[in-house]
C-alpha cells in the first residue's frame, strides 16, 4: 500500500476544481488544500501526479520539522500531525487540552482553507472553549513549553 504524500505548487497556477480533475485520472486524492501553497495530499504514487500537473516546488513523504515554521507556512495539516503526536504522549490533564486546542486550532484552519466556513467557526469555537477552561497562568507557560518541545 502506498503512503500518504503531501506535493506543493505554487498557488494561482490552477484554475479548475483539481481535484475533481485528479479523481477523474483514477489518483487517490485525499484533499487539495490552498493556502501560500496548493497542497495536494494523495495516497498513490505521486508520479501519476507529477506526469500530468508537472512538478511541485517540494513534496513531503514523512512528516517532520516543527510547528512553528510549518504553521507560519500555512502547512496547517503537518502542523496538526506534529501536534497529536504530542498529544498522544502527554499525561497532564491542562498539557492534553491545550495541545488539543491547538490540534482544533489546526483543523479549523484546514477547513477555512477548503472554504468549509461554518465547520472552521465550528472547530475554532471549540478550540477557544478549551483554551478558555485553562487557568490563565499557565498559557504562557505551555506555549513556551510548546515552542520548545516541537
Amino acid at each position: 500500500m502506498l503512503g500518504r504524500v503531501l506535493l506543493f505548487y505554487k498557488k494561482g497556477i490552477f484554475n479548475d476544481d483539481l481535484k475533481k480533475f485528479l479523481r477523474s485520472k483514477n489518483i487517490n486524492v485525499i484533499d487539495v488544500r490552498i493556502g501560500k501553497y496548493v497542497e495536494v495530499d494523495i495516497m498513490d504514487d505521486p508520479r501519476k501526479v507529477i506526469s500530468l500537473i508537472g512538478e511541485p516546488l517540494f513534496m513531503v513523504t514523512e512528516i517532520s520539522g516543527t510547528f512553528k515554521p510549518l504553521f507560519y507556512e500555512m502547512r496547517f495539516w503537518e502542523c496538526h500531525e506534529i501536534i497529536e503526536e504530542k498529544w498522544r504522549e502527554v499525561k497532564n490533564k491542562d498539557d492534553k487540552k491545550f495541545l488539543q486546542a491547538i490540534i482544533l486550532l489546526c483543523a479549523s484552519l484546514i477547513k477555512y482553507l477548503k472554504g468549509e466556513i461554518e465547520v472552521s467557526d465550528m472547530l475554532m469555537e471549540k478550540a477557544l472553549s478549551l483554551i478558555s477552561d485553562l487557568p490563565q497562568e499557565l498559557l504562557p507557560l505551555l506555549y513556551i513549553s510548546l515552542g520548545l518541545n516541537t
